[in-house]
């Protein structure tokens, strides 16, 4: 008969003395899980929140803008020279000039500092998703009239059809009782909700040749927003460095990634702080696994002297045990991930859970998990298993066969 695989039998069946579904192996079992489900969800949350963050921002702006330095205007001619070079590869798919100025805007007894964007909407529409964020009415193709954020109409407690009044004191006029600055009315109508505080606590849109008059400028732009393929919107800043080769001083480039390297690179080590932190909870379900892998070999001290004196090695032994272990945290680590899986869908769908937006910029939780914090997962619960699992079982090299079956006798 083959005693090792008459050991495992008996260890691993329902019918054995210390069987494979033991209150003990459930505990432990259960501790795994619910710190699995903790780390895949927080990782799952920190992920989810970038790659929101992430999609509204390349939804409103664009990958790559191209401007000069001090502030200058882009005239006719120069814009026409940039976009020759644009046209010349494929890797810019599409571009957009703009103007862009900070100004007040009041409506009634409310007032509030807004930056207002001059946009040609055809041209607007391929470079950012401005149509799909118009929630409201529509933009002012041709008219005067304006596009407001959301949360900065609601600021302003005015709604579509309203006609609200812009104040730039940099185009102020000079006349004997003072500077006056310049003024416009303009009719609201569209209301912008990108979902994203920020954005649509401050940004409004017009129609660029509407902006032009206002601010008393000639055919100039303030700067071209650039659009790449979007298999290659993660490699903006590379693709930026590229174009500013290409372009002559005074123009200078910047990109998406850059814009908000600050924003993405806290968010990326705030994952991984907390998600080390929660990691904890599976070492703690480690020190318990090892102290039940301790207490399974002295209880089964018997058996492993029987194994002992009929030739078995002790490394046959060990193994036994580490499998016993090891198929525990790998049932533990499955259930955990597929839970976590569903506890995050459910989470996500049902916008169970609301922050504050002023605060963390979106008002929903979406959690998301990439590839790689599975691999973490999986590494990670995995090193603190088998080392959880391997480290105790050197108690089994310091039985000795005979004292074990002389106290078993008496």
């Amino acid at each position: 008969m083959n005693f090792q695989k008459y050991f495992l039998k008996k260890f691993f069946t329902l019918k054995g003395r210390n069987n494979f579904l033991s209150t003990n192996s459930i505990l432990l079992i259960s501790s795994i899980v619910i710190g699995i489900i903790a780390l895949t969800i927080s990782l799952g949350i920190f992920s989810g929140y970038k790659d929101v963050l992430q999609d509204i921002i390349i939804g409103v702006n664009s990958h790559i803008y191209i401007s000069k330095y001090e502030n200058r205007t882009i005239t006719e001619k120069e814009y026409n020279e940039v976009t020759t070079i644009l046209d010349s590869n494929n890797t810019y798919v599409n571009y957009s000039p703009y103007l862009n100025t900070e100004c007040m805007c009041s409506f009634e007894n409310s007032t509030a500092g807004i930056i207002l964007r001059g946009l040609n909407y055809e041209q607007e529409s391929r470079v950012s998703n401005i149509k799909q964020y118009i929630s409201q009415g529509k933009f002012p193709v041709e008219s005067g009239g304006i596009v407001l954020g959301k949360n900065l109409a609601e600021r302003l407690n005015c709604s579509l059809g309203d006609t609200v009044k812009l104040i730039s004191p940099l185009n102020s006029e000079f006349t004997m009782a003072g500077m006056i600055p310049k003024t416009m009315q303009s009719q609201v109508t569209g209301i912008f909700s990108s979902g994203m505080y920020e954005f649509d606590n401050s940004l409004a849109f017009m129609n660029y040749k509407t902006v032009r008059n206002f601010l008393d400028l000639g055919k100039v732009y303030h700067g071209i927003a650039v659009n790449l393929q979007t298999a290659k919107a993660e490699k903006a800043a590379f693709h930026s460095d590229l174009l500013q080769k290409k372009l002559e001083y005074p123009f200078f480039t910047t990109d998406w990634i850059s814009l908000n390297k600050n924003l993405f690179s806290l968010l990326e080590l705030e994952k991984w702080v907390i998600s080390i932190i929660i990691a904890l909870i599976i070492l703690v379900s480690g020190f318990g696994m090892t102290s039940v892998l301790i207490r399974n070999i002295y209880d089964n001290q018997s058996e492993i002297g029987i194994l002992k004196a009929m030739g078995t090695k002790n490394k046959e032994i060990r193994k036994m045990f580490l499998h016993r272990n090891l198929s525990l945290g790998i049932i533990g680590v499955v259930l955990g991930i597929i839970l976590a899986l569903i506890i995050g869908k459910i989470i996500t769908i049902s916008n169970i859970i609301t922050i504050e937006a002023d605060v963390y910029m979106i008002k929903e939780i979406v959690i998301k998990n990439n590839p790689i914090d599975f691999l973490f997962i999986i590494f990670v619960s995995g090193i603190i298993i088998f080392l959880s699992s391997y480290i105790p079982l050197k108690q089994i090299d310091k039985f000795n066969a005979v004292e074990i079956i002389r106290r078993a006798k008496k």
